[in-house]
């Protein structure tokens, strides 16, 4: 009954936000742009647009000057608030050094029968932001590196390595997309605090993906590095100044390196057409193929999603996007090996037909920032599970409080079912994982800043399981976390 409350409201928020767009109608837009750009323009969140004072006077009047957002409908990258007007190259280096109290730390699987008491954290990592622009090509380029050592040794250290890659090259009829979205962690940065099991990405966070690109993690496991990655490329073809077509490529993985868990490799292709109705609203058609394929587990999963799209668009204020249709999954049978034979009795493929959607808001206030996104359908398992049916709903509220204080709550909300085909007697295991927490910022100066934030998880499956510590049927987890971070002035190049 909790779970399916969990998931009405989950819903819920995401079909508010329909009012809210509708409700912006009729307000012009104010960016005083062309409804579709001759060059498309990518999107772009620079780390510029974050600093109230850093020297810079041009840079920051440049960062608040924002152009109207083409990314493209059915493309790989959510839709943004708008693109910066920014024309120059820079570097911006930074570091960051924290310390974490835990109440429970998920150690290893024969480390004992689970952490009794806190455990605290150092965890220090640096890393820089780059941005080139020249001529028809914008490359940014994110990296952070560094790691977490237990205190008291009751947990083992781990190692942090995070880069976000992007290029876009612009030609007058087309355009070319590169990315790249990878993590090496001990934990999922799903739900966490940020420090420092799974930093958040410098130079915007993570490059935005929509439509379950990346194979990500939404269900807490035992402390162990594993790494997650996304590698893909799109091309944009503009038909006419209202319509284009997008074709994606790209391959994503999971690997739990030396952790008992489920690894595997998605790969994925999407051909979608976009059609501007008005000047602020978009509708898509698409079609995506994605197949998951385990290393060390004999099973398969691949789905065809065909998805209609609606797009809303209002610079500086409103991004609103929406996506659902049919999701036919052929699955490998039988569904349950054991690693690496080859199972028993028969082996092919069944059809099951599910629904996959997805969809994302940005809304702007003067002081308030909010977002949301939600996405249901045919998932990895997490490295838990041998493919399962997932409900995603996260939840951002920022506010500048005045010039020296910001807060930012976020809260969120993971359902992972094992995948059950009809006419088999194969047990579906169920994960249900909510976290919420709040973050104090306040600078020093032009180039630091120190924060506190603390985070409140908890997860609970019908049955026990060895994926926390104890082998436990739930488990609840909080985390404080007080650290600071320097951030040098982008320096030009």
């Amino acid at each position: 009954m909790r779970c399916a409350l969990k998931i009405s409201l989950a819903i819920g928020a995401l079909v508010l936000s329909v009012p809210i767009a509708w409700a912006q109608q009729q307000e012009p837009d104010q960016s005083g742009q062309p409804t579709q750009p001759s060059q498309p323009i990518p999107a772009y969140h620079s780390p510029l647009a974050s600093q109230a004072d850093n020297g810079q006077d041009q840079a920051n009047a440049d960062s608040q000057k924002l152009l109207p957002d083409t990314t493209a409908l059915t493309g790989v990258q959510d839709l943004s608030l708008g693109v910066p007007a920014l024309n120059h190259s820079y570097w911006q280096p930074h570091l960051d050094l924290s310390s974490t109290v835990d109440s429970n730390p998920l150690v290893e699987q024969g480390a004992g029968q689970g952490q009794s008491g806190w455990t605290t954290f150092t965890s220090i990592f640096g890393g820089v932001d780059l941005h080139r622009n020249t001529g028809n090509s914008m490359l940014t380029l994110s990296y952070v590196g560094g790691g977490s050592f237990s205190n008291d040794g009751s947990a083992s250290n781990g190692i942090i390595q995070g880069l976000n890659f992007s290029e876009r090259l612009l030609f007058r009829r087309y355009v070319l997309s590169f990315f790249d979205q990878f993590l090496y962690a001990p934990q999922t940065a799903f739900g966490a605090a940020g420090i420092p099991n799974g930093p958040t990405l410098p130079g915007g966070g993570t490059l935005g993906f929509g439509n379950g690109i990346t194979p990500g993690q939404s269900i807490l496991t035992t402390r162990g590095q594993r790494v997650t990655n996304f590698s893909g490329g799109e091309m944009d073809v503009l038909l006419s100044p209202r319509s284009s077509l997008t074709f994606v490529g790209g391959y994503s993985l999971l690997d739990s390196m030396d952790s008992p868990e489920l690894n595997y490799g998605d790969v994925i292709a999407t051909a979608g057409y976009n059609y501007q109705i008005s000047r602020l609203n978009t509708i898509g058609l698409s079609y995506q193929y994605s197949a998951f394929n385990y290393s060390n587990f004999d099973q398969s999963i691949k789905n065809n999603n065909i998805l209609a799209s609606y797009g809303r668009r209002i610079t500086g204020k409103l991004a609103f996007q929406a996506s659902g249709g049919p999701d036919i999954a052929l699955i490998r049978m039988p569904l349950t090996t054991t690693s690496g034979t080859s199972g028993t009795g028969s082996t092919g493929y069944m059809t099951q037909i599910y629904a996959s959607i997805n969809a994302a808001v940005q809304y702007q206030l003067h002081r308030v920032a909010l977002s949301a996104t939600y996405n249901h359908g045919i998932s990895g398992g997490s490295g838990v599970l041998a493919g399962a049916v997932t409900d995603n709903f996260t939840g951002t509220a920022t506010k500048q409080v005045s010039r020296g204080l910001s807060l930012a709550w976020n809260m969120g909300y993971s359902r992972n079912r094992g995948v059950q085909v009809a006419a088999t007697t194969t047990a579906s295991q169920t994960f249900d994982y909510w976290f919420t927490g709040v973050n104090v910022s306040h600078p020093m100066g032009r180039s630091m800043n120190v924060f506190l934030n603390y985070q409140l998880q908890y997860q609970n499956t019908g049955t026990s399981v060895c994926t926390g510590p104890g082998c436990a049927t739930s488990l609840t987890r909080n985390q404080i976390t007080f650290g600071f971070g320097w951030r040098k002035q982008p320096i030009p190049f």
